[in-house]
C-alpha cells in the first residue's frame, strides 16, 4: 500500500509544505495532542531526507561543517546539530548517526545541504550518497514511546542507536527516531499502531512544539542558535567550523538581543506577525497553534527586555508574554 496510502486509509488530511505533502491531521486533534503526554504519538516525516557520508575524511569533514563534536561521537552514537553560515545564522537542522563505516545525516531541505557540502569538498576524501528514497523516517514520542517502540526491538540508551532487521532506532530526550527501509515502512507503521501508538499529524505535532517551546524549521532558519532556543546544539569546546567565530563571540559577550518565548492570545494569533508593545516593534511571531488546553498560542522571537506577563499585540491581536514551556508538568497530565 505504501505509507501515503496508509495515511489516507487512516483518514489523514494532507497539507503542502516547503518539503512536500505531509500528513496534517487524522481528524482528532485533541486525541492526537494527548498522545504526546499520555501515550505514544507516531509521526511520519516524509519531507526529511537522509544523506550517507562515507570516505576516510567523513568525520573531520562533517565535524568542520556543524556545531557539534562529531569527532567525539562514539560508534552507535547519535546527536542533533546545526549547520550555520559564516554569520552564525542557522541554515539547516540535522541529526547525525554514527554507523560502522559511514555517517548518516537526516535533515529537511536535504538537496540544499548536499549542495553546500559539495561546495566545501576540495581535497577531502568524502563520498556523499542520497538515501532519501530508500528510507522512511518516523518518530515515536510520549511516555509510552519506549514500550511501543520495543515491538521493533530493545530501545537504545539516550543519544545512541541500534538496528534490527535494517530498522534503525535512535533515542533522544523526547522519544525515538525510526529510520526504516521503504519496503518495510508500512509493516513497521502497522506494527507500532497494533502496539498502541496513535497516528499523529503535523498539526498536533506543531501544537506540542509550541506548548513545549521546541524550536524547529521554519522559525529557526536564518536565526542565531542562542536566540532561537537551540543553543544546546552548539559545542563551545570544539575547534573551527563555519560560524564558529560568531558562536565564540556570543559565548564571551552574551550580547544577543532576542530570545524564544511564548505568547498566549486572546484570539487566534496570526503567523509571522510583528509583535508590538506600546507601539514599538519588539519581535515577531514564528509558529502558531490552536492548543486544546490553552487556546491560541505561539512561539515568538522577542526582545530580551520583555518579561513574562507583559501585554503585547501581534498583528492587532492582544497577547500575553509567557515563559517556555507553556504547559507545566501538572497541566500535561
Amino acid at each position: 500500500m505504501g505509507l501515503e496510502r496508509l495515511h489516507r486509509a487512516l483518514g489523514a488530511e494532507f497539507h503542502q509544505t516547503e518539503g512536500g505533502e505531509v500528513p496534517w491531521s487524522y481528524g482528532e486533534l485533541k486525541a492526537e495532542v494527548a498522545a504526546f503526554y499520555q501515550g505514544a504519538a507516531l509521526i511520519d516525516f516524509p519531507e526529511t531526507g537522509l544523506l550517507q557520508v562515507g570516505g576516510v575524511d567523513r568525520r573531520d569533514f562533517i565535524h568542520n561543517q556543524c556545531t557539534s563534536d562529531v569527532r567525539g561521537l562514539p560508534q552507535g552514537g547519535f546527536l542533533e546539530t546545526l549547520f550555520l553560515n559564516s554569520r552564525g545564522q542557522i541554515e539547516f537542522l540535522g541529526s547525525v548517526y554514527q554507523r560502522d563505516q559511514t555517517l548518516w545525516i537526516a535533515a529537511a531541505r536535504l538537496q540544499a545541504l548536499l549542495e553546500r557540502f559539495n561546495r566545501y569538498i576540495v581535497f577531502d576524501q568524502v563520498e556523499l550518497s542520497d538515501l532519501s528514497q530508500a528510507y522512511a523516517q518516523l518518530r515515536l514520542q510520549g511516555p509510552a514511546a519506549l514500550e511501543v517502540g520495543g515491538r521493533l526491538g530493545q530501545p537504545p540508551a539516550k543519544w545512541s542507536m541500534v538496528e534490527y532487521r535494517g530498522v534503525v532506532l535512535a533515542r533522544d530526550e523526547w522519544g525515538l527516531n525510526i529510520l526504516v527501509p521503504r519496503d518495510l515502512a508500512e509493516e513497521v507503521f502497522n506494527q507500532l499502531l497494533q502496539a498502541g501508538a496513535t497516528p499523529v499529524g503535523r498539526k498536533a505535532y506543531q501544537v506540542w512544539r509550541v506548548e513545549q517551546g521546541v524550536a524547529d524549521l521554519p522559525e529557526a532558519l536564518g536565526e542565531l542558535p542562542q536566540e532561537a532556543g537551540l543553543e544546546a546544539r552548539v559545542s563551545y569546546k570544539k575547534g573551527c567550523y563555519l560560524g564558529q567565530e560568531i558562536m565564540a563571540r556570543l559565548e564571551a559577550r552574551g550580547n544577543t538581543r532576542y530570545q524564544l518565548m511564548g505568547l498566549l492570545g486572546q484570539q487566534p494569533l496570526p503567523p509571522h506577525a510583528e509583535v508590538r508593545r506600546e507601539g514599538r516593534k519588539v519581535g515577531r511571531v514564528t509558529t502558531v497553534a490552536d492548543s486544546p488546553r490553552l487556546g491560541s498560542v505561539a512561539l515568538a522571537l522577542l526582545r530580551k527586555e520583555l518579561a513574562v506577563g507583559d501585554q503585547v499585540e501581534a498583528g492587532g491581536v492582544s497577547a500575553t508574554v509567557s515563559a517556555l514551556p507553556l504547559l507545566t508538568p501538572a497541566q500535561r497530565m
